[in-house]
């Protein structure tokens, strides 16, 4: 774990900026835990049928509060970040700075990440942390789903479940391919390892990131995007294409098993999917600050891929896409479903 972000901080300031909302102590939230448990019993078989992919072990609901999830993404964020911030922190300790320079960075930089996930909070519904994995469970923010059950006139249970499947889908793409998680990993550290960033413009860019996120707006100085070489910019592509691919395929599943269990869930999609509710918060996060081109239409666009993919080669060429490193579609092939058939499917 990298010593360049005060950790400590950035937990203080995660449960500071998770404002508790009205629901928090609200009777509505009675029974939720055992909602979720029923509904995430109910959702594995069908997520198995539909996808092909069965974890090992069942997974466990777990009800959060803001607070709760701000505080608990911490360690995974530092942990994806940790190639890059490693390395700076290697070159401020062979730099002479003035005393306290090193402890100021690591407070700012945690107090930004911790506000950052404080905000996130607000508005993020469940997660399946595909870096922990944390003992098989799946996270749901208790007072954002009553939130926004009520907002939108939303039946509770075809909500929960339409978020359950979205989120056990993403716990089947990396539970059920032991691969997944690893190239993943392998992808994010190349390419933080591969950039040059002195500490200062770490700092600088890493605030302008995290303070851009917190507003939902576009950051026209991501923490590590300058000057791309050719081998950074196929690594940099790659990953795009994976998170497209992963976002595209949970909707994808969600959608083909709400279909017929789900009658509202038309009225769901066209009330959320342009707010960005539904998907990976650390994704969303990540996209930001790597200065991924990774809008709401390329969410879409993976989706678009996959109903592509299934119109001309049905669940088996679905699931080849999750077979190997090697069938992955590249960023051209997100974008153009025919080029990927013609090349992989069977």
């Amino acid at each position: 774990m990298t010593g360049m972000v005060d950790e400590a901080v950035a937990t203080r300031f995660a449960a500071m900026f998770a404002q508790p909302g009205s629901l928090d102590q609200s009777y509505l939230l009675d029974g939720l835990q055992e909602s979720f448990d029923d509904l995430v019993r109910e959702a594995e078989p069908l997520i198995a049928e539909e996808s092909g992919f069965l974890a090992d072990q069942p997974a466990i609901a777990r009800v959060l509060s803001r607070q709760e999830w701000a505080a608990s993404n911490v360690t995974s964020m530092l942990e994806l970040m940790s190639p890059l911030l490693n390395k700076v922190e290697k070159r401020m300790d062979r730099t002479q700075m003035l005393p306290g320079a090193k402890f100021a960075y690591k407070a700012g930089l945690g107090a930004q990440l911790g506000t950052v996930l404080g905000f996130l909070s607000q508005r993020v519904l469940g997660q399946y942390d595909i870096l922990m994995a944390h003992q098989n469970q799946v996270w749901f923010v208790g007072p954002n789903i009553v939130m926004m059950e009520r907002r939108f006139g939303f039946l509770p249970r075809d909500f929960r479940l339409w978020i359950v499947l979205h989120e056990l889908t993403h716990r089947g793409q990396f539970e059920a391919n032991p691969w997944v998680r690893p190239h993943f990993l392998s992808l994010v550290g190349q390419m933080l390892e591969s950039m040059d960033v002195d500490a200062k413009t770490l700092a600088d860019r890493m605030i302008s990131s995290f303070k851009a996120v917190a507003k939902d707006e576009d950051d026209p100085k991501p923490l590590v995007f300058r000057v791309l070489d050719e081998q950074q910019l196929e690594v940099f592509n790659t990953l795009q294409a994976f998170m497209s691919v992963i976002e595209g395929h949970g909707n994808f599943v969600m959608d083909r098993i709400a279909e017929g269990r789900i009658p509202s869930q038309p009225r769901m999609s066209q009330a959320l999917r342009g707010g960005g509710n539904i998907g990976s918060p650390l994704a969303r996060l990540m996209a930001k600050v790597l200065g991924f081109e990774l809008k709401k239409a390329q969410y879409v666009q993976g989706q678009i891929f996959f109903d592509a993919v299934y119109a001309r080669a049905g669940s088996p060429g679905v699931k080849t896409v999750f077979k190997s490193v090697e069938s992955l579609p590249t960023l051209d092939e997100v974008r153009s479903p025919e080029l990927w058939l013609s090349r992989v499917a069977p």
